[in-house]
């Protein structure tokens, strides 16, 4: 049984703060309207207009953000345009129709700097590839090396789990999951949701794609994962219940039986 009360929590979203210049930007704003590639977008894409609400006399405020800000849920709608007039059956699935079932569950938090470290890219006309298309040029994460992980970390992924990735690297030699292995994780392993944090490792273009395909949810913009270590949680997604969108900011946190950096004294 799952017991919450002696549970400890990790926020894993990233904090959005509307008095920070950056997120109100005009220029910025219509970047994120798809411009320039979305790697190279400030996340958190905030507006916030308050207003008396007089019949309250209180203040209100009205809220202009952009689906993928900060911490976010992403599905299969996402990866189509909206308006088009044949979006495939199994693609045509938003955050609102997501069952809350879904977007909770046990799983991991995989650390997968090791495959940064042990397996760089050596290949010059691969790294230009990788930095032209994704702006990384790390490895690619293979099913052999969340094996790997398992066994160093005497785990085992269940059916059914959720996934988040990250590990301790930077811009731009951090993995890349590609499809192969997004197939790997929902065909073999049948995880229910995967993520990353963004930062220190992405998918590839194919393999983003292709988790939108089969109706996975995904999160990105994840934070904190390393507070979790490799113990096994209880993880909870909170978007906005919006029909016929393809992403939602989203409140991400994590039950554990302990927070690593309280180990560590720091």
């Amino acid at each position: 049984m799952f017991d919450i009360a002696n549970k400890k929590i990790v926020d894993l979203s990233r904090m959005m703060d509307p008095t920070d210049p950056n997120h109100a930007r005009e220029s910025q704003w219509r970047r994120a309207r798809g411009t320039i590639p979305p790697a190279l977008i400030p996340e958190e894409q905030i507006k916030v207009e308050p207003y008396i609400f007089i019949s309250d006399r209180c203040m209100c405020e009205y809220l202009t953000m952009w689906s993928h800000a900060g911490t976010h849920l992403e599905i299969a709608i996402h990866s189509y345009v909206h308006g088009a007039t044949e979006i495939p059956e199994k693609a045509n699935y938003s955050i609102g129709d997501i069952p809350l079932e879904d977007l909770t569950g046990f799983g991991y938090a995989i650390d997968l700097t090791f495959v940064g470290i042990e397996k760089r890219e050596q290949n010059t006309d691969i790294i230009s590839d990788r930095l032209e298309r994704l702006f990384v040029i790390g490895p690619q994460v293979t099913p052999a090396d969340i094996e790997e992980w398992e066994k160093r970390n005497n785990t085992h992924i269940e059916k059914g789990d959720v996934v988040f990735f990250h590990t301790q690297l930077e811009i731009p030699d951090i993995p890349i999951i590609p499809k192969e292995t997004c197939s790997y994780l929902i065909r073999r392993r049948k995880i229910k949701m995967i993520g990353t944090d963004d930062h220190t490792i992405v998918y590839g273009g194919m393999g983003h794609m292709f988790l939108h395909e089969r109706r996975l949810p995904v999160v990105e913009m994840l934070t904190n994962l390393g507070k979790i270590g490799s113990q096994r949680a209880y993880f909870v997604v909170m978007p906005l219940p919006i029909k016929g969108i393809g992403g939602s900011p989203a409140r991400v946190f994590a039950f554990v039986d302990k927070i690593i950096e309280e180990e560590k004294g720091e």
